[in-house]
């Protein structure tokens, strides 16, 4: 979702899981956090109850030695996900972000800047 809403003038590298540290290019990381499965019912078959999925999301915006990218792709995060949060698409129900915090890397040269949120998404399986 984030990356096929992109609108900046730049498009930093997407992926999953860990910043690339080879591409010098800014970066946006969506890793998973945690997913609690519950039930919505309970039947004879376990198995067969649809549950309701609730997980959570890291997104990290990292930026190598130039802190206003970092911003505006914080920005640009929060704009694409509360655009969408009540009808997110591809069998979402829902989204939310809360609490940017600033984890900077400071021991580097140039200086990594990177700040992550927390994406809370519902969905049913």
């Amino acid at each position: 979702m984030i990356k096929d809403d992109w609108g900046l003038d730049f498009t930093p590298k997407f992926s999953t899981d860990w910043y690339e540290a080879k591409h010098k290019t800014p970066q946006v990381v969506v890793s998973q956090v945690l997913t609690r499965p519950r039930f919505i019912t309970f039947s004879e078959d376990v198995s067969q109850d649809e549950r309701r999925f609730e997980a959570t999301y890291a997104v990290d915006a990292w930026s190598l030695g130039d802190q206003l990218k970092r911003q505006r792709m914080i920005d640009e995060v929060d704009r694409i996900i509360h655009s969408k949060c009540n009808d997110p698409g591809g069998g979402l129900e829902f989204v939310e972000v809360s609490g940017w915090r600033d984890i900077d890397e400071g021991d580097s040269h140039p200086r990594l800047y990177r700040s992550r949120v927390s994406v809370e998404i519902l969905y049913y399986a």
